[in-house]
């Protein structure tokens, strides 16, 4: 005898709650992706045999955004 499983309604205030926690990580999560890949690339302009044309192809490519 197989038993049929009862749809359960799903509460909207938890749905909005899990939401706005995921969405939160996911800022949190590129926030600390940017700062950690700005701190590596710190020092990139003194290194030697990078450009200023070297720089700005990297910056272009990778965003600006990790070079401020």
């Amino acid at each position: 005898m197989s038993r049929k499983k009862r749809k359960r309604n799903k509460n909207p205030l938890l749905l909005k709650k899990w939401d706005e926690g995921y969405d939160a990580g996911v800022r949190e999560g590129i926030a600390r992706s940017v700062s950690f890949f700005a701190e590596k690339f710190k020092g990139l302009e003194e290194v030697p045999g990078i450009g200023e044309k070297t720089m700005k192809r990297i910056k272009t490519h990778l965003g600006s955004k990790y070079f401020e």
